[in-house]
C-alpha cells in the first residue's frame, strides 16, 4: 500500500472532536487562521460571563439548596470548560505538533489488518465522542425550552408573566428588560452551546488520543508477532545466527517505533495534567449535584433536564477513564507477547535485547495525575464517592 493513497484510518481521525474544535477555534492547526482567534474569544467570553455569573449566583442563594445547585451545576461545568479552552489555546502549537507525530505514527502502518484495527478503535472514540455531544446539546436545549415552555404556558392559561432565563445567574438589571432581554436570552443560549462545544472537543480529543496511542502499542504487538512468523520457527529448534541478526534488525525499528509511543503517551499526559485533574475533583460535585436536582426538583421539565444533564456528566467521566484505561492494558500486553514469542531459540544477545523491551513494557503507561490515574476502577471509586456525598447531604434536608 506505498501508491501514495491515504490510509483508512484518515477518515476517521479525530472525525467528531474535530468538528466541535473547529467550531469554538481550537482544533490545533499551526498557523492559526483569523477567524479561529474570532471563535475562541467569543466562547470564551460567554462561557466565562455564564461561569461567574452562575456561581455567584449560586452563592448569593445559599439558603435555598435546590435554587442553589441549579445554578452551581452549569456553573462548575463552565468553569472548567474555560480552564480547557485556555489550555488548549495557549499550547496550539504544541497540540499542532504532537497531533502531527501522531498522524505520522499511524499513517506510517500500512498492513490491512492493522488499519482495521486502528479504524475499529477510531470508530468506538468517535461514536463515544458523539454521544457525548448529543447528551450535551441536549442538555443545553433543555435549559434554554424550559423558559420558553413555561411562558406559553402561563399565557395560554392567563396567568401573570414572569421574566425567565436558561440558566440561574447574576447580571445587571438593564440586560434583562426590554429591549435588550432578546439579546442576553440568545447570548446565555451560546454560552451554553459554546461549553458543549468545548468539552466535546477536548474530552472527545482526550479519548481518540488515548485509543490512537492504544492502537499504537497494538501495532507493536503485530509487528512483535510478524517478526517471529515470518521466520517460520516451528520447523527448526533454535535460530541460525541470520535469523537473530534479522530479528535484532526488525526488533530495533520496533523499539523504535515502541519510544515514540511511549513518548507520545508521556507529552499527552503532561499536556492534560491540568485538566484531568480539575476534571475528575469536580466530577463527584457535579453528578451529586445533579442527582440531588432530580430528588429535590418538583418540576418534572426540570427533572427532565437534569437527567439529561446527568448522562452528558456520567458520558464525560466514563470518557477520560475508558480511554486512561486502554492504554495501560494495552501497554501492559507488550509484555505479555514478548513473554509468548519463541524467545528461547534465540541467542543470547538477542534475549537480552527481548529482555530489555519485556522490562520496559511491564511497566505499564498510564494517563497518571496528582492523586487520580483515569481508569475504570477510578470510574467505579468517583460513583461510590458519589453515593456517599448524596447520603451526607440528605442526612442535612
Amino acid at each position: 500500500m506505498s501508491d501514495g493513497r491515504e490510509p483508512a484510518i484518515a477518515a476517521h481521525f479525530y472525525r467528531i472532536p474535530r468538528i466541535s474544535g473547529l467550531i469554538v477555534g481550537i482544533w490545533p492547526q499551526h498557523p492559526r487562521p483569523c477567524h479561529a482567534q474570532i471563535l475562541f474569544i467569543f466562547a470564551l467570553a460567554v462561557v466565562l460571563m455564564g461561569a461567574v455569573g452562575e456561581i455567584l449566583y449560586g452563592f448569593v442563594h445559599l439558603n435555598n439548596l435546590v435554587i442553589a445547585l441549579e445554578a452551581f451545576c452549569p456553573g462548575t461545568t463552565k468553569a472548567v470548560c474555560v480552564l480547557k479552552l485556555c489550555v488548549f489555546f495557549g499550547s496550539h502549537r504544541r497540540w499542532h505538533e504532537w497531533v502531527h507525530r501522531l498522524r505520522g505514527m499511524l499513517w506510517s502502518n500500512r498492513q490491512e489488518k492493522g488499519q482495521q484495527m486502528l479504524v475499529g478503535l477510531s470508530t468506538i472514540a468517535n461514536r463515544l465522542s458523539l454521544l457525548l455531544l448529543c447528551s450535551g446539546t441536549m442538555t443545553n436545549t433543555a435549559f434554554n425550552l424550559q423558559p420558553l415552555i413555561m411562558g406559553l404556558y402561563r399565557w395560554m392559561s392567563q396567568l401573570p408573566g414572569q421574566i425567565e432565563l436558561p440558566f440561574n445567574i447574576i447580571l445587571p438589571t438593564f440586560v434583562v428588560q426590554q429591549p435588550l432581554f432578546p439579546f442576553t436570552y440568545v447570548l446565555l443560549t451560546a454560552s451554553g452551546a459554546c461549553t458543549v462545544f468545548a468539552f466535546s472537543f477536548v474530552d472527545g480529543f482526550f479519548l481518540c488520543s488515548c485509543m490512537y496511542i492504544c492502537g499504537g502499542f497494538r501495532l507493536v504487538q503485530q509487528d512483535i508477532r510478524r517478526v517471529f512468523a515470518d521466520l517460520h520457527g516451528d520447523t527448526v529448534e533454535v535460530f541460525t545466527e541470520s535469523m537473530n541478526v534479522d530479528i535484532r534488525q526488525r526488533l530495533g525499528v520496533i523499539v523504535e517505533r515502541h519510544n515514540a509511543i511511549i513518548d507520545l503517551c508521556t507529552d499527552l499526559t503532561r499536556q492534560f495534567t491540568v485538566i484531568v485533574l480539575m476534571h475528575f475533583l469536580s466530577a463527584a460535585f457535579v453528578l451529586c449535584s445533579t442527582i440531588l436536582d432530580i430528588m429535590l426538583n418538583t418540576s418534572s421539565l426540570s427533572g427532565l433536564t437534569y437527567i439529561c444533564y446527568t448522562v452528558a456528566a456520567l458520558t464525560q467521566l466514563f470518557l477520560y477513564c475508558y480511554g486512561g484505561n486502554h492504554v495501560s492494558e494495552s501497554s501492559a500486553a507488550v509484555a505479555d507477547v514478548l513473554y509468548d514469542i519463541e524467545w528461547y531459540k534465540c541467542d543470547a544477545r538477542t534475549r537480552k535485547m527481548i529482555l530489555m523491551i519485556l522490562r520496559r513494557s511491564q511497566r505499564a503507561k498510564t494517563i497518571a495525575v496528582p492523586f487520580f490515574t483515569p481508569s475504570l476502577m477510578a470510574f467505579g471509586s468517583i460513583l461510590s464517592t458519589t453515593g456517599s456525598y448524596i447520603t451526607l447531604l440528605k442526612t442535612f434536608l
